[in-house]
């Protein structure tokens, strides 16, 4: 069989970006607020005097867009905590003494470690609740009406909800704080705010996202979602439903969670209906494609066709809008700078910090494609120089090109789309008591989609009424996926091809010799596991899913043996030497980064 070595590299493409700051900039430049010279340094709404800003449906806007401006800055954070910490991603002989502690698991209150700060978490927090103040004040006296006030109130007060997330996944216990104060420094008491373990934090927050009055996305006639610059805002914005899902997954509300999956993953309507988030093979825009099968020179590797393409593709594109549900883009000419060329990058402003596991590496490495071609393309076509000594991460780096243009560093940060949302539902129903049935269904949405788990393996007739679909199955596990002629059906989901068909994967199947459904169960989780990593490698779903599963099943291995065997892997003997210790703290249950406060 042939080597992976010998396919062919593309060359990188440039696209251009959505500059978020800028929007917020103008925004406030036409109010009289700012002056040309201060347009990029502009800080967020709540930095403002609030009495003299919070007027109108424009300053509700500059205020929303003054929130996503402060997020952006989280996105190195955010993908470093949840990649790091986990199983799929290792500092490189160039990483900090930090970054080593992070993946190693040894960070501790006293070390003062940036990338495990808790103000930075906060001063979103603070930030939202200036801007849900501010604009229940504006709706009071009636300078924003109840629609303006309902879409943004719920826009900001979800991405609260998904910070508070994010905080409670990695430090445990934290502060709930959901009032304007005066100084961060407040959050840090405790006979103001209490705080509250994880399970209790998650309840808080279904409440307080659920009681949200708009759950859709904005209006496409608003400003706020409009075209700038050549780019769409449409997708910057977070999706209360999906948040709204992973907070019912993370208290154990499965059903409610798969609704929420569903709700979205259905999203298409008129020449959408088959294909948007549904991994269409319509079109197959993301599929990992060969231009001749046999001939592994062939695989489509740039950012127009293909798997890869989807993050590559310009802003707006239509295919883009089939995958992403959630991605926010940066611009070189606009602060925060874009932190994954740093990070990932060998090249022109790389510095290489961080790289691909071995074990990520061997898990790609151990399939075997439909051609024979032995090894995942997801893996070949998600990392840089897959078969030499020093592999990169390449989803972040494959628009960014050191030869020509090293100080362009436009970029974008990867939240949502449809492979993790598809996961997560697979997650939910695999979990879910409603059906026994219910395993089977979380494999077919992994493997092939449903209409080739449903077909029976002798099935030879015309008639497929009673077969490819899960109609006998409640809501929201009823999948229509029949496609026949005599009778005629083309159901909603007849194209769906699964996460591993669209990479040109055979399905796995479950083991003859399970039998019981709590072994099924567990068998379909851990093949949940391992396709998360080979489908959403370093987009930041990895420690949630392996935190949540670990507490679900009480089982620390989860997690520590995950943990191991990156580490034992490492070409850094220090860090070889120091897993059995790290797998030992992991098995305790120590899962949690030490809450340190800097004064």
């Amino acid at each position: 069989m042939e080597k992976l070595s010998r396919i062919l590299k593309a060359e990188p493409m440039k696209w251009m970006h959505i500059p978020v700051k800028r929007y917020l900039s103008l925004a406030l430049l036409s109010l009289g607020m700012i002056s040309c010279s201060d347009m990029l340094e502009v800080d967020a709404p709540s930095n403002l005097e609030k009495d003299q800003y919070y007027l109108n449906e424009f300053d509700a806007d500059a205020a929303v867009i003054g929130v996503y401006g402060q997020v952006l800055r989280f996105a190195e954070q955010y993908v470093l905590l949840n990649e790091v910490r986990a199983d799929l991603v290792e500092p490189t002989m160039y990483a900090d003494a930090d970054l080593v502690a992070l993946s190693n698991h040894s960070v501790l209150a006293a070390d003062h470690n940036p990338y495990a700060d808790p103000r930075a978490f906060y001063e979103i927090i603070l930030n939202c609740n200036d801007v849900l103040q501010g604009l229940q004040k504006m709706r009071g006296e009636n300078r924003i009406t109840q629609d303006q006030f309902d879409q943004r109130y719920s826009d900001i007060g979800a991405i609260r909800s998904w910070v508070y997330l994010q905080l409670g996944i990695h430090f445990g216990e934290v502060p709930y704080v959901t009032q304007s104060i005066e100084s961060i420094d407040e959050v840090n008491n405790p006979a103001l705010f209490p705080k509250l373990p994880l399970a209790e934090l998650v309840d808080q927050l279904v409440a307080f996202t659920e009681s949200l009055p708009y759950l859709e996305k904005y209006p496409s006639n608003l400003s706020l979602v409009g075209n700038y610059d050549g780019y769409f805002m449409d997708r910057t914005f977070i999706n209360k439903k999906i948040l709204l899902g992973d907070l019912y997954l993370w208290q154990g509300s499965y059903t409610q969670a798969a609704d929420m999956y569903r709700d979205i993953m259905e999203t298409g309507t008129g020449n959408d209906l088959y294909d948007q988030y549904r991994m269409s093979w319509g079109g197959a825009p993301y599929n990992v494609v060969y231009g001749k099968e046999n001939d592994i020179r062939t695989l489509s590797n740039n950012n127009s066709t293909g798997w890869r393409s989807m993050f590559g593709r310009p802003s707006g594109d239509r295919r883009e809008m089939e995958e992403w549900v959630w991605i926010m883009y940066f611009d070189s000419e606009f602060a925060p700078d874009y932190p994954f060329i740093r990070l990932f990058g060998s090249q022109g402003e790389g510095e290489y910090l961080l790289k691909p596991s071995q074990t990520i590496m061997d898990l790609w490495e151990s399939e075997t494609q439909f051609n024979n071609f032995e090894f995942d393309a997801r893996g070949y076509l998600s990392t840089n120089n897959w078969d030499e000594v020093n592999p990169e991460i390449g989803k972040y780096t494959n628009i960014y090109n050191p030869a020509t243009s090293p100080l362009d560093k436009d970029g974008k940060w990867f939240l949502e789309r449809s492979g993790s949302m598809h996961l997560k539902f697979a997650e939910a129903a695999n979990s879910d008591n409603l059906s026994d049935e219910l395993p089977r269904l979380a494999r077919a949405l992994v493997n092939q989609g449903v209409k080739s788990a449903y077909t029976p393996s002798d099935f030879s007739g015309d008639d497929v009424t009673a077969i490819q679909n899960t109609l006998y199955l409640p809501h929201p596990y009823d999948f229509d996926a029949r496609q026949g002629d005599f009778p005629y059906y083309r159901a909603p989901w007849y194209r769906t091809q699964g996460l591993r068909g669209r990479a040109y994967l055979p399905p796995k199947e479950l083991p003859e010799e399970i039998e019981d459904l709590a072994s099924e169960r567990e068998w379909t989780e851990d093949l949940l596991m391992d396709e998360l990593a080979q489908e959403t490698a370093f987009e930041g779903h990895r420690w949630p899913q392996l935190l949540r599963i670990a507490i679900r099943r009480n089982d620390p291995a989860v997690i520590a043996d995950r943990v191991y065997d990156k580490m034992s892997k490492s070409d850094n003997p220090a860090v070889v030497s120091a897993a059995a210790q790290t797998r030992a703290k992991l098995m305790s249950g120590d899962w949690f980064l030490p809450y340190n406060w800097e004064e």
